[in-house]
């Protein structure tokens, strides 16, 4: 036998949680889509720039395209030296290409920007619009603008892309140097919020090991204060370990019952036995002992039974030996059973049927259906109460009716007289296993039928069997 407390053993479920791969996932997993919004997010960053710088050169490009066809205007191609000599001076000068061709594309004037030579251009000498220029050797773009003025004379202006191009290529160099703090940052962040939400899980672990280990089902989850998915999961666990507590607790008085109710006839069978065995007696006598015997090994076996029907009807099982059967004279035989009974305890029992309604079905189930109806009707009636059983019949339906003027049932425990081993709180005080309602319901299903309830506290309750009916027999 193990000597773990409790309290040992809720501790190793949290350290189980704790080395468990769960969290180690979820971290993971955190840092991984972290690490990919990173990217995705450098990448889109990467490219607005690259957009963003783009439009800059192209609007400056056209600005200094202004300006040289301005100095050109005004002061010719002295004019546009003395420009480039001043624009050389400046922090974008060394990146500005200006060239000035006649009207045979020959070129007049050629300011080159820095590391770039004349054979470079080979592709503006042959094409005077070209947009843009590759220069191999650099691996450099240059973009070049072209306008023709009014003398005839082509201005071209361009400026290389090297600013450009220096700012994208350090934005991945700066992302690699804080890749790695970022990534530590997502992991430890992961864990933490791994941890976190695994932390009710744990809690609910703790529980579900605490009724492992004790056995105790009253044990409660504590719901989080925060509301949420969880706090619903908990409620549900609670409400689930609240209906298994009452089960559990319904089971052992229903057992008790059941060993009540075959240590009854049981007992009566080994007394009368030992009575007739204690001495000789009369042939009479004899038989007698062994007609009790009988009586008693049959209440035995009812009991058997019940507890028989319920387990195939639970399994889907129910066998049913069916043929065609006239309702009044089911009913009536019910009555006269429990009649006995009921005048004894000071109950009337009334029965009205129509002897033109025909059902098709297995009569022993029911027999024991409706009598289980008329039994409980009987027995929750106070004496002096009234029960009555009958029939009707509409669209084809079939109906047995018990009502009584018994202690009624509550409305919020209406639906669930139909649990197996279920007792409302008004008929707990009276013997029995909580089983015979749930049953007829089992055999009216099994029958392709129903059984409904309506009851008023205090002023008593209506069962409704309902079949399908068959035409006169």
């Amino acid at each position: 036998m193990s000597s773990d407390s409790p309290d040992a053993s809720r501790h190793a479920a949290r350290s189980a949680w704790r080395l468990s791969g769960v969290g180690a996932r979820l971290a993971r997993t955190y840092a991984a889509v972290f690490a990919l919004s990173a990217v995705l997010l450098l990448g889109l960053a990467y490219a607005l720039l690259g957009l963003v710088l783009a439009r800059q050169d192209a609007a400056f490009l056209r600005a200094e395209q202004g300006r040289v066809e301005a100095a050109y205007a005004t002061g010719g191609l002295a004019g546009v030296r003395r420009y480039a000599a001043d624009l050389q001076r400046t922090d974008r000068g060394e990146e500005i290409l200006i060239r000035i061709a006649g009207p045979g594309n020959a070129a007049r004037l050629l300011v080159l920007p820095d590391e770039w030579e004349p054979a470079d251009l080979a592709a503006l000498d042959r094409d005077p619009d070209v947009a843009e220029i590759v220069n191999a050797r650099e691996r450099r773009t240059l973009d070049v603008r072209a306008r023709r003025v009014a003398t005839g004379e082509t201005v071209q202006v361009g400026m290389t892309s090297d600013e450009r191009d220096d700012t994208l290529e350090a934005l991945p160099r700066v992302f690699g140097f804080v890749a790695v703090p970022l990534v530590l940052l997502a992991l430890v962040g992961g864990w933490a919020m791994a941890t976190r939400a695994l932390r009710p899980v744990r809690q609910l672990v703790g529980t579900l090991e605490a009724v492992a280990t004790t056995g105790d089902v009253g044990a409660r989850a504590p719901v989080p204060d925060a509301g949420g998915e969880f706090a619903d999961l908990f409620r549900l666990f609670n409400q689930m370990l609240g209906r298994i507590e009452a089960l559990v607790g319904r089971l052992g008085e229903t057992l008790d019952d059941v060993a009540h109710d075959l240590r009854t006839p049981l007992t009566a069978v080994r007394g009368t036995a030992e009575l007739a065995l204690s001495r000789d007696r009369e042939p009479e006598a004899y038989r007698a002992a062994l007609a009790r015997v009988v009586e008693a090994t049959e209440a035995a076996q009812a009991t058997l039974d019940t507890i028989m029907d319920v387990a195939e009807s639970r399994a889907g099982a129910l066998a049913l030996d069916v043929a065609p059967l006239r309702l009044d004279t089911l009913v009536r035989d019910v009555a006269d059973l429990y009649g006995l009974t009921a005048s004894e305890k000071g109950v009337g029992v009334e029965v009205i049927a129509d002897a033109s309604i025909t059902v098709h079905g297995d009569i022993r189930r029911l027999r024991r259906a409706i009598a289980n109806l008329v039994d409980n009707a009987v027995k929750y009636t106070p004496p002096g109460g009234h029960v009555r059983v009958e029939t009707s019949e509409a669209d084809g339906v079939a109906r047995v009716t018990v009502r009584d003027t018994g202690v009624g049932i509550a409305a919020d425990e209406l639906p669930l007289v139909w649990d197996r081993l279920y007792r409302a709180a008004g008929t707990r005080h009276e013997r029995g296993l909580g089983l015979g309602l749930g049953l007829a319901r089992a055999i009216a299903e099994a029958h392709g039928g129903r059984v409904d309830a309506a009851s008023v506290p205090g002023e008593g309750s209506a069962f409704t069997l309902a079949l399908p009916k068959l035409s006169r027999l």
